[in-house]
């Protein structure tokens, strides 16, 4: 407030205006005391009115002059009146230019005083009622002087009603009597107001050290337990958040609307190698300067405000990719910067492996799908007879579909290689062809084998479990050698996974799906083994959809030629030989019953190529029991045709030796007659 706000304006007077007479009127109320001023009407001084008339000059100006006094204080109509002296009960205001142009006396001190004790308490009350707690005010003898609205619409009374009256009548349960005995402070007690609980804190009034009174200062307990339930909730909140930032795998970094950093995780400081209270608080201009980091993308996004990427070296050697957002507030200001950070050395890193891993697949499948090949083109089909020509044509025709196989034939009559095919020219070399022989794994091992096992399903079995072949098998070919050998209990679960196309794990309970072809092979008389109950008929059955029968060897003695050239040029392939076999060889190959079919062709040969000393193969190197003939009966006959066979092969053979039946009849120990009826019986009078 400027003093030229509470001045009384009056209209100064010179000395030749004060010689004439002067009366009271015009003059301010209790205003003892007159300015002068000289003839450009500047401010001079003042003039008590009470030393002019005990003067009694009232006459002459310049007996006048005498009395002017300095002694009235001047002050600037601009100036505060704060600036005052407080010690000043009456004063004269001037201008700028120094013209008196009114006067302050003990009436505008009064006035102004009083003007200022209503603004206040106005603005006390103001500010007291615009609080959200209650606040009571006692003097020191207990008597309210001061209720905010808040407390009113507690207490439930009217302020006009409130004030005056003692604190004990309008709220009984208040401890305001006992802070003015105690002179101490009581927080957080809860009292009932109204039926209303609140939650109160009362302090003393103390002044130059006596008390003067007492404050309590009140709040509704349900808003503090809504406050607390929020804070709670907003603790919650940011430990959640915390928790989240950290369990990033991402280094994150976060700093304020200036770059100051605020926040950063563990994976930051993983990353990194800088820990958290290095950078917190600090700006990222200061610590680009400080070489933490060759460039700073915070700063790049407060520049231009938008989500920016860019490289950044930290310390000088780690190699990073940072990704800053900007996040913006109502005004569209910059409050927050999120950085991401992920070490690109760790990308590279894992891109390294992950090609290295790709390649590693790609050459192990590469080998594998050439294994497969392999064995599979490994063993060619080398026939010239009818018998076998049949056979692998059928197999060809139905390699188209997915029928159950069932391939029957000796031992060593190539009903591997007749599957082999089958698989190649249906399911193809990529898929996988799983053999197993059925005769060669104990029972209690065979199951296990085929269907797998879940961990701990057994004794010595792998806590992670193990498949079994016929998962390995899936999208490809099962290939069960010596079927005929399975055990009952496991022709059931063939049978099911047949007919189910699913298997179930030793120990388990989950069915798996297969998609499997299943080739079968025995060299028994499955007939008879349904007929004796050693193998189930519905399982025979659906084996039996297509049969293929390969015929022995020895009925099929025109591919044995042709086998031997293939056997003797694989292994001198092998080996890297260049040996022949002799025609005297191959002829008594020819004379040879072979009951191990081509299997047992093969290893002669073979053990014919490593033993012979020079490049032919003579009939010296063949096995004693190929070089002298022996004749064996058809495998299977009844022992009637075995006999009568013998008996056949006994006369021809000794004929050819001694070309003289009576001869053959001295030889063998028979009679003529016998020979000769015998003879005819098979055939033989007709031969020279």
């Amino acid at each position: 407030m400027k003093v030229k706000d509470i001045m009384t304006p009056f209209h100064p007077m010179t000395l030749t205006e004060l010689a004439g007479p002067i009366s009271g009127e015009g003059l301010p109320v209790g205003l003892d005391f007159i300015p002068v001023v000289d003839g450009e009407r500047r401010y001079i001084g003042s003039i008590d009115l009470v030393g002019k008339a005990l003067g009694g000059k009232g006459s002459d100006p310049d007996d006048l002059r005498a009395y002017i006094t300095q002694d009235i204080f001047s002050i600037a109509g601009d100036a505060d009146v704060e600036s005052l002296p407080k010690d000043i009960a009456r004063a004269v205001v001037i201008d700028g230019a120094g013209m008196a142009i009114g006067v302050v006396g003990p009436v505008d001190f009064l006035r102004t005083m009083s003007r200022s004790l209503a603004e206040f308490k106005e603005q006390l009350y103001a500010i007291i009622n615009s609080a959200q707690n209650g606040i009571l005010a006692v003097d020191d003898q207990g008597i309210l002087i001061l209720v905010n609205k808040v407390a009113e619409d507690l207490v439930g009374w009217d302020k006009t009603e409130l004030i005056g009256r003692h604190v004990a009548e309008v709220i009984p349960n208040s401890l305001m009597p006992k802070i003015l005995e105690l002179k101490k402070p009581l927080l957080g007690q809860k009292i009932s107001l109204n039926n209303t609980i609140v939650m109160a804190n009362y302090s003393p009034i103390i002044a130059n050290g006596v008390i003067i009174g007492a404050v309590s200062v009140f709040q509704d307990v349900s808003i503090l337990e809504s406050t607390f339930q929020e804070l709670t909730q907003v603790r919650t909140l940011s430990k959640e958040l915390e928790a989240i930032i950290n369990s990033s795998y991402d280094g994150m970094f976060i700093t304020d609307g200036q770059g100051v950093v605020l926040r950063v995780n563990k994976a930051y400081e993983r990353i990194t190698g800088i820990k958290a209270e290095e950078v917190l608080g600090k700006s990222m201009r200061r610590l680009v300067e400080e070489k933490y980091y060759d460039q700073s993308v915070t700063l790049l996004v407060l520049e231009e405000k938008k989500n920016l990427t860019i490289n950044q070296t930290v310390k000088g050697n780690r190699k990073l990719l940072v990704t800053g957002n900007p996040m913006f507030d109502d005004q569209g200001e910059i409050v927050r910067v999120l950085t991401n950070v992920r070490d690109v050395t760790e990308l590279v890193s894992l891109q390294d492996k992950l090609a290295r891993t790709q390649e590693q697949t790609l050459k192990y499948k590469t080998e594998l799908t050439h294994l497969r090949s392999m064995q599979i083109k490994e063993e060619d089909l080398v026939y010239r007879s009818q018998a076998m020509a049949q056979a692998v044509e059928l197999a060809l025709k139905v390699a188209e579909v997915d029928s159950t196989i069932l391939i029957t034939g000796e031992s060593g009559s190539g009903k591997e290689v007749i599957a082999k095919l089958i698989h190649k020219h249906g399911k193809g070399l990529a898929k996988p062809f799983i053999k197993i022989n059925c005769a060669a794994i104990p029972d209690q091992l065979l199951e296990s084998e085929l269907f797998g096992y879940e961990g701990g399903a057994f004794t010595g079995a792998k806590k992670e479990g193990k498949p079994g072949l016929c998962e390995l098998a899936h999208h490809g070919t099962l290939f069960l050698d010596e079927i005929g050998d399975l055990p009952l209990l496991l022709q059931a679960k063939i049978l099911r996974t047949i007919q189910e196309k699913e298997v179930v794990r030793v120990g388990g309970t989950k069915a798996i799906t297969v998609d499997i072809r299943i080739i079968a092979a025995t060299n028994r008389d499955m007939t008879e083994m349904v007929k004796a109950g050693k193998f189930r008929q519905d399982l025979y059955y659906r084996l039996m959809v297509v049969p293929i029968h390969l015929a022995p060897l020895r009925e099929r003695k025109e591919d044995i030629p042709l086998l031997i050239k293939y056997f003797v040029d694989k292994f001198n392939k092998r080996f890297r030989y260049s040996k022949r076999m002799s025609p005297a060889a191959v002829d008594k190959l020819m004379e040879y019953s072979w009951p191990g079919n081509v299997r047992e062709l093969e290893n002669i040969i073979e053990r014919m190529m490593v033993t012979a000393v020079g490049n032919e193969l003579v009939v010296d190197l063949l096995p004693e029991s190929v070089r002298k003939k022996v004749f064996l009966p058809k495998h299977g006959a009844r022992l009637k045709t075995m006999v009568e066979e013998t008996e056949a092969f006994l006369l021809a053979e000794t004929y050819k030796e001694n070309p003289s039946w009576p001869k053959v009849a001295e030889i063998l120990g028979v009679d003529r007659a016998t020979v000769f009826r015998k003879a005819a019986k098979y055939g033989l009078l007709k031969k020279p």
